[in-house]
């Protein structure tokens, strides 16, 4: 499975990070990177459940702000994990 699609995510929301002039949408932002680092990092399927979180999350920052630039890299970050999960068979769940 090809984790280059989160690494994708996170430069995007990196992106909208340092775009944003809002301090706690930045630590917002950080918090979602650190986040998304730790599930493209670990040897296992990323956990789906917090990658609909982080979703969830990115999509309420997205329509909080009127910055276009966060905006557009917000969006791209969503469809970026959605892509990845698009990878996975079964997104990742095993029938027992």
């Amino acid at each position: 499975m090809s984790r280059d699609r989160l690494v994708r995510a996170i430069d995007a929301v990196d992106t909208a990070r340092e775009a944003t002039t809002d301090g706690e949408i930045g630590e917002r932002l950080a918090q979602l990177v650190s986040h998304l680092e730790s599930q493209a990092d670990r040897d296992s399927t990323p956990a789906l459940g917090t990658l609909d979180r982080v979703q969830t999350k990115l999509r309420d920052i997205e329509d909080e702000t009127s910055d276009p630039t966060v905006e557009d890299a917000l969006a791209d970050a969503r469809q970026h994990i959605l892509s990845f999960l698009g990878t996975l068979d079964d997104r990742g769940m095993k029938q027992h």
